[in-house]
C-alpha cells in the first residue's frame, strides 16, 4: 500500500477549487491521484498496474492545456507509461524524439490501412508478428489529430495498430465526435488488455470513470452551494483546473 500513498491528495488540506494537487494539476476538490488510487485500493492492487509493453503517450499543447483531459489516469494507473507533451506546430514535430532513440519494437495506435488490429496481432503466432515492445498513443482532440500525426515524421514507418471498441465512450463531459470514438484513457485500457489480458489494464477506464463520476459531483456540488455559486459554479471549476496546467511547465506527470 505504501506505492500508492502518493497517489491521495493531501486530507488534511483546507477543500477549495483554487487548491491544486501538485502531481496531477487537478483542482484539488477533482484530485485524478485519488480516483485512481480509490480504484486500484478496490481491486486490491494497491500499486499501479504491472505490464510489459511501455506505454508513450505523445500530447499535443492543447491537449497538455486542457483540464479535462485523460492522459493523467494512464500515467498514474500504469506502472511503464510515460506522457510527453510537444508543440507541432511550424515544424516543431520534426524536433519530437523518437522513444527509446530507434524505432525497433515501437508501434503506434492509429488507423490506417495497413494497420493491423490488436486482436488479430495477438492472434497470430509469436513467431509471425513484429515485435511491440512500446505502443505510442496520440492525445489531442479528433480535430487536430491528423495533423499531430503527419507533422512528426518518424511516425510514418511506426507500424499501425487499431483497436475495435468494445464499449462506447464514457467521457460524459465531452462530446466525441462518432459513436465508438474513445478518449485516450479508454484507448489506452482496450489495447493494453488485448495485448496482455492478465495485466488488468482494464482498470484504467474504471479510473477513468471515477475521474469523471468526481467531476461531475464537484460540479454538482458547486452548483448546491447557493453562497459561493457566483465563484464554484462548472466553469470556475473548470477554469481553475485550466489555470493549474497553464502554470506547470514541465515535460511529464
Amino acid at each position: 500500500m505504501a506505492m500508492m500513498d502518493s497517489l491521495y491528495a493531501d486530507d488534511d488540506a483546507d477543500d477549495g477549487y483554487r487548491q491544486v494537487c501538485e502531481r496531477c494539476r487537478r483542482a484539488r476538490v477533482v484530485c485524478v491521484c485519488s480516483a485512481v488510487a480509490r480504484v486500484l485500493d478496490a481491486d486490491g492492487i494497491g500499486a499501479p498496474i504491472r505490464h510489459s509493453t511501455k506505454i508513450f503517450i505523445l500530447q499535443d499543447r492543447h491537449e497538455f492545456r486542457r483540464a479535462l483531459g485523460s492522459a493523467v489516469c494512464c500515467a498514474l494507473a500504469l506502472e511503464k507509461c510515460e506522457v510527453k507533451w510537444h508543440d507541432v506546430r511550424d515544424g516543431g514535430g520534426a524536433e519530437v524524439p523518437i522513444p527509446g532513440g530507434t524505432l525497433e519494437g515501437l508501434g503506434v495506435l492509429w488507423p490506417d490501412e495497413s494497420a493491423i488490429d490488436l486482436d488479430d496481432y495477438c492472434a497470430m503466432p509469436v513467431e509471425n508478428r513484429a515485435p511491440l515492445d512500446c505502443l505510442i498513443v496520440l492525445d489531442t482532440t479528433w480535430s487536430r489529430a491528423k495533423a499531430m500525426y503527419y507533422a512528426i515524421p518518424w511516425l510514418a514507418r511506426v507500424p499501425k495498430y487499431v483497436i475495435n471498441p468494445r464499449r462506447r465512450s464514457n467521457y460524459r463531459i465531452r462530446k466525441q465526435p462518432k459513436e465508438y470514438c474513445l478518449s485516450t484513457a479508454e484507448c489506452v485500457a482496450q489495447a493494453l488488455s488485448t495485448l496482455e489480458p492478465e495485466s488488468r489494464a482494464h482498470l484504467v477506464a474504471d479510473c477513468f470513470d471515477g475521474m469523471i463520476d468526481d467531476q461531475l459531483e464537484a460540479e454538482s456540488r458547486a452548483l448546491r452551494a447557493p453562497r459561493m455559486r457566483d465563484r464554484t459554479g462548472s466553469k470556475a471549476l473548470r477554469r481553475a483546473q485550466a489555470e493549474s496546467t497553464v502554470s506547470t511547465v514541465q515535460n511529464s506527470y
